[in-house]
């Protein structure tokens, strides 16, 4: 085989890969055996999870024990509860056993466990016979739940500024803990869960541009303040001195009812992306939705009016969960009886369909000359049905380029109204 017959082309994946990823893989079978024996290759995870938690594994961090020690209180925050839980009861208990076994210690050198019984002596502890009596003193000493039976004697020169060591630490101890439970609880991040987004993104044509469409809706009537909205695009990009970079970042400019990227979440809002020259989904088409190539992130940001606190909502869309030709269907009610307006989340996540071009926006662009393309196809339309019988077939060379799913009956009306005239 010739050398120029081996072009191996790293900077872009053959076409056959797609169809081969999904595709069954066949193992060969065994003689004298009908089963088959393979498994299917799943598509690949977001990077985001419609919850905002994202699909990342760090591996290689040197010294990372030592790094997230160093930050100890995030890393606590940032612990599951199993182990928060584990962390409090072990925390209190260490502190007890250890100053329980500093007291024992110091009643045995005092002399304490000889003189058992002996009612001229004066021990550090009262009524300690045992290292447990030592840990339950040392218990009642931090928890300060008041002494019983135990008790410690002025008499003996350690133990009163042991008592107050304790004691001092174990407030010190609990107002820690007692913070980091509060922030535990009350970490803004649980504020997203009230904040939803739409389960597909849309394309659809609108304003005589073709536009990235999410829906972000507000569950709570206390409202998130200075809300923004900001969406990257993360897929594969080379640079020219041939660098790859599978996950490459790039900005989309999004517009929220004419306010840019600010939100006001009173009810559900429609964020769009118009697609233009400058967008780096300027060349999609409806047959790239399938390849699953490229993913879609947004990211709300608020600040909690309540507690004034800074909260961020994530969400990822993949190719597949993109809808060509389809928009956001309407939620708004207005409700005379109650004279209030309602928001149906029923339907947050309906769509309806939209006459789209079927070509990429570049394509659109070259075909119309950036001209509102309802008109311009309106136009069209209008001409041909003048022509005569003729028109049939410039009309399927228009509808070659530019065809939705709504407009395969019109077609045929089209032609037959044609023919008739």
């Amino acid at each position: 085989m010739a050398s120029s017959d081996l072009k191996l082309d790293i900077y872009n994946d053959d076409p056959r890969w797609e169809g081969y990823k999904f595709s069954k893989l066949k193992v060969k079978q065994d003689e004298g055996k009908k089963t088959k024996w393979g498994r299917k290759l799943k598509p690949r995870r977001n990077l985001i999870r419609k919850e905002g938690q994202s699909n990342i594994a760090y591996r290689g961090i040197p010294n990372r024990k030592m790094r997230f020690l160093k930050d100890f209180y995030v890393t606590l925050l940032d612990m599951q509860w199993r182990w928060v839980t584990l962390t409090l009861f072990g925390g209190f208990f260490t502190s007890y056993i250890v100053f329980g076994f500093v007291y024992w210690f110091v009643c045995y050198i005092h002399g304490d466990f000889h003189n058992i019984g002996n009612t001229n002596w004066v021990p550090c502890i009262e009524k300690v016979t045992s290292f447990w009596d030592c840990f339950l003193f040392s218990i009642e000493t931090q928890s300060t739940v008041g002494y019983g039976t135990l008790y410690p004697q002025p008499t003996c020169p350690v133990t009163i500024p042991l008592v107050y060591l304790q004691m001092t630490l174990g407030f010190i101890v609990e107002t820690i803990i007692l913070g980091f439970m509060f922030v535990k609880f009350a970490r803004p991040k649980h504020r997203r869960h009230t904040l939803v987004f739409s389960r597909s993104a849309c394309i659809a044509k609108e304003d005589g541009m073709v536009s990235l469409q999410v829906r972000i809706g507000d569950l709570r009537r206390t409202h998130l303040i200075q809300t923004k909205v900001q969406a990257m695009l993360v897929k594969k990009h080379v640079s020219q001195e041939r660098q790859i970079y599978p996950l490459y970042q790039h900005k989309l400019d999004l517009n929220a009812n004419g306010m840019d990227d600010t939100l006001y979440l009173m009810y559900p809002v429609v964020v769009r992306h118009d697609i233009d020259a400058n967008s780096p989904l300027w060349d999609i088409k409806p047959e790239e939705l399938c390849l699953d190539k490229f993913e879609i992130i947004y990211i709300l940001e608020g600040t909690i009016e309540s507690t004034g606190e800074l909260c961020q909502a994530r969400t990822s869309y993949s190719a597949k969960e993109i809808l060509w030709g389809h928009r956001f269907a309407r939620m708004e009610e207005y409700d005379e009886r109650n004279d209030i307006w309602c928001m149906d989340f029923v339907r947050f996540d309906n769509v309806v369909p939209q006459p789209t071009p079927r070509c990429s926006p570049r394509e659109m662009e070259e075909l119309y000359g950036g001209a509102n393309v309802g008109e311009k196809e309106h136009g069209s339309r209008s001409s041909l049905r003048k022509t005569g019988s003729g028109s049939s077939m410039s009309l399927d060379s228009i509808d070659s380029n530019f065809s939705t799913a709504s407009e395969d009956n019109s077609e045929i009306t089209l032609q037959t109204t044609a023919d008739l005239r």
